[in-house]
């Protein structure tokens, strides 16, 4: 049965391809950097909305600073599947 809602599995799933999208960045240059990296002051908030939107039934919507490149990361989980999830990383 489809929900007009992600199930807990497809939060998780959205989640992991954001991860595995960090892991594997491909900077400016045409260099893999992994930035899913515990060292980079953003990832522990971002594990921390990863954890609070998988069981949680509302938006999650906000900005993180990259603070070591300077730059804003927007993101927006939605629950409903009228929209798709954003992870953008922005300059300031």
């Amino acid at each position: 049965m489809v929900t007009g809602f992600y199930s807990e599995k497809e939060k998780v799933e959205i989640c992991v391809d954001i991860a595995k999208k960090l892991k594997f960045y491909e900077n400016n240059q045409g260099i893999t950097v992994n930035l899913f990296n515990e060292s980079y002051t953003f990832i522990p908030k971002l594990k921390k909305i990863f954890a609070d939107y998988i069981k949680d039934t509302k938006d999650y919507i906000g900005k993180l600073e990259f603070e070591e490149i300077g730059k804003v990361i927007e993101y927006n989980f939605p629950v409903s599947k009228k929209r798709k999830a954003l992870f953008v990383i922005k300059i300031k």
